[in-house]
């Protein structure tokens, strides 16, 4: 099968675009007034990488009962999500405490005195039945509910191969580059963001040096070598960067508005 496609390679040059976004094209730290409207357009996207990886953890660690031994237990793929998922809800700092990435980049936000009603809101009131419900949230940013209503999208397909691509395009090996230019765009002297950089620093570390290659691996072990099923992962890939450049479309629009 061909891997290199004209898709593939729009989805190369999308995510070249991605990474050198005019949100990050100065050397400018962001002010706290800056940060705060970062911090509240971008946690809907952190909230969209926890429930990839839980609908990713439902395909290939399901929690049926009784337990049988399938295809992803005996290869290493149930190892990787269940590893994220453990680095994801569970992590650990210096001092023994455990957190959740979400809950970890609420407590950055509260630093800072950014708003989260309007993440925690849309969580409590969600409904979980009806994938389509993002319309009637007008507290929350248009292109932060336009990236997660395109990512429910691709879930709602229940096809692997697309979820593995956007989680491995469009999140673990496009994150560290990503979050290296933000971190530059952080005081790193100002304790107020220690845990705004806790959050950044851990995804870098992780993503840059195992999951993201690891996520490659499975993205190639979920499309078994059919190139229809490939072609339209890497759509699904490539929509996914469309609605993160539009997502700092919305903040650099936000933050020039000031």
């Amino acid at each position: 099968m061909n891997k290199n496609t004209k898709d593939f390679s729009l989805l190369e040059s999308k995510i070249k675009d991605l990474n050198s976004h005019k949100l990050f094209r100065t050397s400018n730290n962001f002010s706290k007034k800056e940060l705060k409207i970062f911090m509240e357009y971008h946690v809907y996207a952190v909230w969209d990488f926890m429930s990839i990886v839980k609908s990713l953890q439902n395909h290939i660690c399901p929690s049926n009962f009784p337990w049988k031994p399938h295809e992803y237990t005996n290869n290493g793929i149930a190892h990787l999500i269940n590893e994220i998922v453990s680095s994801e809800e569970s992590d650990l700092d210096e001092d023994g405490n455990y957190f959740s990435h979400f809950d970890l980049y609420i407590m950055a936000m509260n630093d800072v005195g950014a708003d989260t009603k309007s993440i925690l809101k849309l969580i409590k009131s969600y409904d979980y039945n009806n994938a389509n419900n993002f319309i009637d949230n007008p507290d929350a940013p248009k292109e932060s509910l336009e990236f997660i209503e395109n990512t429910f999208s691709c879930i709602e397909s229940k096809k692997l191969a697309n979820i593995a691509a956007i989680f491995s395009y469009g999140r673990e090996t496009t994150i560290p580059d990503m979050f290296s230019k933000i971190l530059n765009k952080i005081d790193d002297s100002n304790s107020l963001y220690s845990n705004l950089r806790l959050y950044i620093n851990r995804h870098i570390e992780v993503d840059s040096s195992r999951h993201g290659p690891l996520s490659k691996k499975l993205f190639e072990y979920t499309y078994k070598n059919n190139q229809e099923t490939y072609d339209e992962a890497i759509n699904y890939a490539i929509k996914s960067i469309d609605k993160r450049i539009q997502l700092w479309d919305g903040v650099l629009k936000k933050i020039s508005n000031l």
